[in-house]
């Protein structure tokens, strides 16, 4: 009788074994019934000691900037530049800047932004600068913050308008109390990043209007 015993101890012993070497819960639980390596079960807890891995995220596209598509020129208006008065450079208050040097400081900070993620500088064209501010100065006096003007389009059309010769154009526009902020802003937008840091552009506009509150219209024209 005890060997018999010991006969059915050892074929149960050997069947659970083979039980959970095939990886099949004896519990048979319902969580081991559709998945091998069930952790609330003991056995598969000693059997399957390894962590799941972790699904990789897809990547995600990158944004490309096309140029939209070009329409018949139109006659190109007069510019009016605003300046707000010149002060000490002792004070640092962006108000008391000239239009100009606030562009030459937006440019600083673009230049100084791609430098940090390898990226070559760009020259300040002045007769793209001299479109950016048309719709810098045209968004601050009609009262509208979009990247199609009532006037003249898309940044393509415009610049066709204008005359002036391109490949490719990216725009990005901005309205904040200082330049400072409005680049911060193009950085936080992964749109408006990835048109600041792209490698193809060969120069920029930059153009800049100041309201009454002292705030500014930024447009930045790329192109190559």
């Amino acid at each position: 009788m005890k060997r018999f015993c010991l006969f059915l101890l050892a074929l149960l012993t050997l069947f659970l074994c083979a039980a959970l070497a095939e990886g099949d819960c004896p519990l048979d639980c319902a969580q081991c019934r559709s998945e091998r390596d069930c952790f609330t079960c003991p056995y598969c807890a000693v059997l399957f000691q390894t962590a799941r891995p972790a699904a990789t995220a897809k990547p995600v596209p990158t944004a490309s900037v096309r140029p939209a598509a070009t329409v018949k020129p139109s006659p190109a208006p007069q510019v009016s530049t605003p300046n707000v008065p010149n002060s000490s450079p002792s004070t640092g208050d962006y108000t008391t800047l000239s239009v100009t040097a606030q562009e030459q400081k937006m440019l600083n900070l673009l230049n100084q932004d791609r430098a940090r993620n390898g990226l070559s500088a760009l020259p300040l064209d002045s007769r793209l600068s001299d479109i950016a501010r048309a719709k810098s100065q045209e968004m601050m006096e009609k009262g509208y913050f979009a990247h199609e003007s009532p006037t003249w389009g898309k940044a393509a059309s415009m610049l066709t308008a204008f005359g002036y010769a391109y490949n490719g154009v990216g725009e990005n526009i901005a309205h904040h109390a200082t330049v400072e902020k409005a680049e911060a802003a193009f950085l936080s937008s992964s749109a408006h990043r990835i048109v600041m840091m792209g490698s193809q552009w060969k120069k920029v506009g930059i153009g800049i209007a100041v309201d009454k509150s002292g705030f500014v219209y930024v447009t930045e024209l790329f192109v190559r």
